[in-house]
């Protein structure tokens, strides 16, 4: 019986311990750093001026970043439904009526037939030095 348990915790061990390093799968890995590529982050803010959030690119449903001329800004999604597939075709609504988008507020969005919710975190900009 102890055999079977220590085989048991060794295979357990090993596949936490595969998904060490990046939370993103392969192709969201490189679609983030295709976008980040020669940036280096900033300040981390709560909120965002929604006139930077015009031209969202869904990662994967825990990572959304929006381009805002030469800066891109990060922030990690939670209760994300369908929040990887928001491109720049996306209409954004947000429950914001202060003209901001902010960590914890909640992000609707619509694409032609699909549709999808879930919260922002802080963001991140990203800049080239």
């Amino acid at each position: 019986m102890k055999p079977l348990i220590a085989i048991a915790v060794a295979l357990v061990l090993a596949g936490a311990s595969t998904g060490a390093g990046s939370p993103h799968d392969a192709a969201a890995q490189a679609k983030l750093d295709k976008y980040l590529a020669g940036r280096v982050a900033g300040e981390t803010k709560h909120c965002l001026a929604v006139d930077k959030t015009g031209h969202p690119v869904g990662i994967d449903d825990s990572t959304i970043l929006f381009i805002d001329g030469p800066r891109v800004w990060q922030s990690q999604l939670s209760g994300s439904f369908e929040c990887g597939k928001i491109d720049r075709q996306s209409v954004i609504i947000t429950e914001s009526g202060a003209q901001r988008m902010c960590a914890g507020d909640k992000l609707v969005f619509e694409n032609g037939t699909l549709s999808g919710a879930c919260y922002v975190g802080e963001f991140t900009p990203y800049t080239k030095p």
